[in-house]
């Protein structure tokens, strides 16, 4: 989650499946389907590799202050992540948190600032590079409870000039029901379109962000994929063609998250 969050989906010729992983297109564009904003502050470290031990003993600490701000109802949700699939100079970990308002968001931020290490040691901190982003969430859904060892998948893509109706249309019709679905059997404990809310990035970019239940719920994750592009042929290449096909990413994170 540099963008807190980063991106989540997948089968790109088949972008239907693409889209099951990663957050809507920038352009907000809003519907009936779309609920309360829920903001993310997101931050991604490119921690050394000899650095990574100390860097998660760092999290004990932040733990307690994100179950203080859930309890006291400040955040809704938190969570730490490893990246499991690396390139040279992006981000290894990251953390969020997320709030019904922007203001709970920086209250949380600046007690983490104030405890001195929001994501580890001052030392390992200080020599990784660093992203951090603010992101809104209209489209989403989720367990509550504390789930260890899941994974975040987050697909990352950019609407075409003009075809933000086409991308959100998609993405009711045909991406979001298959994640409720996802989630109402279990596979799943969350799932979020996502936008830059502090826009560091193209404002037309959108991820969609999955949180499996283990590897099991990786697996039926993308077995509904390629289930969902065979009941729906046409629902994929019309999510791929209002797409930017060179601007997708995916990334893949082993995570802790809690949700209230």
């Amino acid at each position: 989650m540099h963008k807190l969050f980063s991106k989540i989906l997948f089968i790109a010729g088949v972008a239907a499946i693409a889209a099951l992983s990663a957050a809507p297109a920038r352009a907000q564009m809003m519907d009936d389907k779309e609920k309360a904003p829920v903001y993310t502050y997101v931050s991604e470290w490119a921690v050394p590799r000899a650095s990574w031990p100390a860097y998660e003993k760092g999290i004990p600490d932040t733990k307690k202050l994100m179950d203080k701000f859930v309890a006291d109802g400040t955040l809704v949700d938190y969570g730490w992540f490893k990246n499991l699939v690396h390139q040279e100079g992006a981000p290894t970990h990251g953390d969020w948190f997320s709030a019904t308002t922007v203001g709970n968001l920086m209250k949380a931020l600046n007690a983490l600032m104030a405890q001195g290490a929001a994501a580890g040691p001052d030392k390992v901190l200080a020599e990784s590079k660093h992203w951090d982003y603010v992101l809104v969430s209209r489209q989403y859904g989720k367990h509550s409870g504390t789930f260890e060892n899941s994974y975040l998948r987050v697909s990352s893509f950019k609407t075409k000039h003009g075809e933000g109706e086409t991308v959100e249309k998609a993405l009711n019709s045909y991406i979001i029901p298959r994640l409720e679905k996802l989630l109402a059997d279990g596979a799943i404990h969350y799932y979020a379109v996502s936008r830059e809310v502090i826009h560091s990035s193209d404002s037309a970019e959108f991820d969609i962000v999955v949180i499996t239940n283990g590897t099991d719920g990786l697996d039926k994750f993308y077995a509904s994929l390629d289930a969902a592009a065979k009941a729906n042929p046409t629902g994929g290449p019309a999510f791929g063609s209002a797409t930017e096909g060179s601007a997708h990413r995916d990334f893949l994170s082993l995570t802790t998250a809690v949700f209230k």
